[in-house]
């Protein structure tokens, strides 16, 4: 008897069995989406500036030669907050899709029940009389929906390109974020550099200032020229708290952006570093395979054609198996030989919904067509950044090229003023005119090296070079 029933329960196992085979069979979508080709916007044959060599490096920064951005890259990459948030996203998608896939596979549920019970009965003059009953139910159950249009398969498509589109994000973020590194780094290296300029000029000022003081005590200047000289110095003091305002914040950004709340952060480089070399831009198509925001833009879209697929496939009929085993009897002895399964199969197909699922069809299509806008703005957006870049590179150095032939010429100024001012053929105010205007030029000249540095650091950024998390 026992092993009759035993046999009993082997098509449930073989069942189980069965079922994604027979889904493979069944699950042929019908509706795959077309394949998309080529860029959402046309694009320039080239950029309108060429770089001068074809490199591009994978951690670019390294060009810098500082072990001390290094470090703070590797801060920056292991406790950034925006990328911490990014690989929790990317965690949650990559989980959706383990989600979705295992709606493709039967679903198995146990249960199991016990119940004791005692019953006191009374019989006339033989008194009362216990009776004791246990009841035991033990009972398995199988669900599987056949995937007949690939409805399944299309949704977990869906969410697989969504994941992969959280992984560009997350290259994205490592890519913005050593970039804001790098040129916080610079930012506080220039200021510093700026802050040491202004300290010497206000100590030739006050030198000079004591010098015409001197000067106006043995009758050789007006009390005019004293005046003017000490208007000169406390406009060069009143230049040092706002460089000071300048330093403090960049060292707060740099915080921030190493994932920290605690100013802890020693950068001890002097100088400000040589300008890395220029990298080459290649054509702007090549941003397609090389930029993760593009890339993820073109993925999102991706995944909105297959929402689609899924939307017109919930219009189909479904077919649905559901297989149950199970026991129930009074006696433990028996417990695994009184099994009835059963094997039950159900159509299901929309007839009348008010048109909801006509509606969901037109959503997901209006979704993918905002994709395609969202993939086309990103792409443009790219080529910008990179003209932009190219643009800024090209017209900036001419700029410092310029201003450093401008220095020269006032520095030649500044000496000839302060000759024919001590020969008494010109007045002090001319000579404080030149000293004035050395001294800003000295102190932009660094504020526009600096710039050129974060340009350069911008455009490899804007044409993203491949490292970012590994």
């Amino acid at each position: 008897m026992m092993k009759n029933n035993q046999n009993s329960f082997i098509p449930l196992c073989r069942l189980l069995i069965a079922m994604p085979l027979i889904s493979c069979l069944f699950g042929c979508s019908m509706f795959n989406p077309p394949k998309r080709e080529g860029p959402p916007v046309s694009l320039p044959e080239k950029f309108s500036f060429y770089a001068e060599n074809d490199s591009m490096p994978v951690q670019w920064w390294k060009y810098f030669g500082s072990a001390e951005l290094d470090r703070l890259m590797n801060m920056a990459i292991a406790d950034n907050f925006t990328i911490r948030i990014a690989a929790a996203r990317l965690a949650q998608a990559r989980a959706q899709v383990k989600k979705i896939d295992a709606d493709r596979y039967p679903a198995v549920n146990a249960q199991a029940d016990a119940a004791h019970e005692r019953t006191r009965m009374k019989d006339g003059n033989k008194g009362s009389e216990t009776i004791a009953t246990e009841d035991y139910a033990l009972g398995l159950a199988a669900g599987y929906e056949i995937d007949l249009w690939g409805r399944l398969a299309s949704l977990k498509n869906a969410e697989a390109y969504e994941a992969i589109a959280a992984r560009e994000d997350l290259e994205a973020a490592a890519v913005s974020i050593a970039a804001e590194v790098a040129g916080t780094w610079i930012d506080i290296i220039a200021v510093r550099n700026e802050i040491a300029i202004l300290d010497k000029q206000i100590e030739t000022n006050e030198n000079l200032l004591k010098l015409q003081q001197i000067r106006m005590d043995n009758g050789l200047t007006s009390a005019l020229d004293v005046s003017q000289q000490m208007e000169n110095v406390a406009a060069t003091r009143a230049e040092m708290p706002l460089l000071l305002l300048r330093e403090r914040i960049s060292l707060n950004a740099l915080v921030l952006l190493l994932g920290s709340a605690t100013d802890d952060i020693l950068i001890s480089k002097k100088d400000l570093p040589e300008l890395i070399p220029l990298p080459d831009t290649g054509i702007p198509a090549d941003l397609l395979a090389r930029r993760p925001d593009v890339r993820a833009a073109g993925l999102r879209l991706n995944s909105a054609d297959w929402q689609i697929t899924t939307a017109r496939t919930n219009r189909l009929p479904s077919l649905n198996i559901m297989a149950t085993a199970s026991f129930s009897d009074s006696s433990m002895d028996l417990l695994f030989s009184n099994w009835l399964t059963s094997l039950t199969a159900g159509l299901t197909a929309p007839l009348l919904d008010a048109g909801k699922r006509v509606a969901e069809v037109e959503r997901t299509r209006a979704v993918a067509e905002e994709r395609l806008a969202q993939y086309g703005e990103t792409v443009a957006r790219a080529v910008k950044e990179v003209e932009d870049g190219l643009a800024r590179e090209s017209n900036q150095r001419q700029y410092l090229m310029l201003l450093e032939k401008q220095i020269l010429a006032a520095r030649l100024a500044m000496r000839e003023a302060r000759l024919r001012y001590l020969s008494g053929s010109s007045a002090f105010l001319n000579y404080l005119v030149e000293i004035q205007n050395v001294q800003r030029l000295d102190r932009r000249i660094i504020a526009v090296k600096a710039d050129l540095s974060k340009f350069r650091v911008s455009l490899y950024r804007a044409l993203c070079g491949g490292w970012t998390m590994g």
